[in-house]
């Protein structure tokens, strides 16, 4: 075998591997929590982000059970020496290839899931019952701070670390989110594919013998991500997508919710 033929890259393919539910979740995930923390003291439009994120949080667990092949949690559940052999392989720029998340995607699916359910299990119970801040208010009885100061000598300091947990949680989500979207761009740089255009299309790149890849359906490359990545390369145009989509679209309609919000009436 030539030297040529030993550093031709291997050739790729495209499939299907994101079908309509994960995308538009995903996309609703993010103008939802844009809301969560632009519009941080607007209720009930935060009660109502939250209300949707809690939601999707809870679909996608069940989803990951008995979704198809690329979502469910089987098939991203990395060992810790794997994802530490990724995440050094990423610095010196040969990772391994998937079609589906890699390891270190796989552990932020999980972070993000326990993070947001987490914070938002803590704000239905500290600041939607007996305040009227949600129309889930009333699954938590406004009762139960006086309850909790009763039984415990530290009842009131409980309740306000509860309450510190609960931004504390949801810094923990912003925080993964934004490592994401960092990580997003970094495999992008790392493998020459773009998975922002993933996630709006459904389609992605995968080596012609992965062998995953007899899973799931070979289509042709996306005509508009192709001629962009052609002529500005796969990482600049992951983050003309980013910025367009951030400032075009996600910014204007949270705007628009914000003024929308005081016609909500109270609960």
């Amino acid at each position: 075998m030539s030297e040529q033929e030993t550093n031709t890259p291997p050739k790729r393919v495209f499939v299907k591997v994101w079908n309509p539910l994960i995308r538009i979740g995903h996309w609703v995930m993010v103008l939802c929590f844009a809301a969560l923390y632009i519009k941080a003291s607007k209720f009930p439009l935060h009660a109502y982000a939250a209300y949707i994120i809690m939601g999707y949080m809870c679909f996608r667990i069940i989803y990951g059970l008995i979704g198809p092949r690329a979502v469910r949690f089987w098939t991203f559940i990395y060992s810790p020496k794997t994802m530490i052999k990724y995440g050094i392989d990423s610095v010196v720029g040969h990772p391994m290839h998937t079609i589906s998340h890699n390891p270190l995607g796989g552990l932020m699916v999980f972070g993000l899931l326990f993070a947001m359910l987490g914070t938002g299990a803590l704000g239905l119970m500290l600041y939607s019952s007996g305040q009227e801040l949600g129309p889930l208010g009333n699954m938590v009885p406004s009762e139960w701070e006086d309850e909790l100061y009763t039984l415990t000598l530290f009842g009131q300091e409980l309740v306000i670390g509860l309450k510190d947990l609960h931004i504390f949680c949801g810094n923990v989500a912003a925080s993964l989110v934004t490592c994401h979207l960092l990580g997003t761009l970094w495999a992008t740089a790392v493998h020459k594919s773009g998975h922002v255009i993933g996630m709006i299309t459904g389609i992605k790149d995968a080596m012609v013998d992965d062998p995953e890849l007899k899973y799931y359906k070979q289509v042709p490359a996306p005509r508009f991500a192709k001629n962009l990545v052609d002529s500005v390369g796969p990482i600049v145009t992951e983050i003309i997508l980013v910025l367009g989509i951030l400032l075009c679209l996600v910014w204007p309609l949270v705007e628009l919710f914000g003024w929308v919000n005081k016609f909500i009436p109270s609960y």
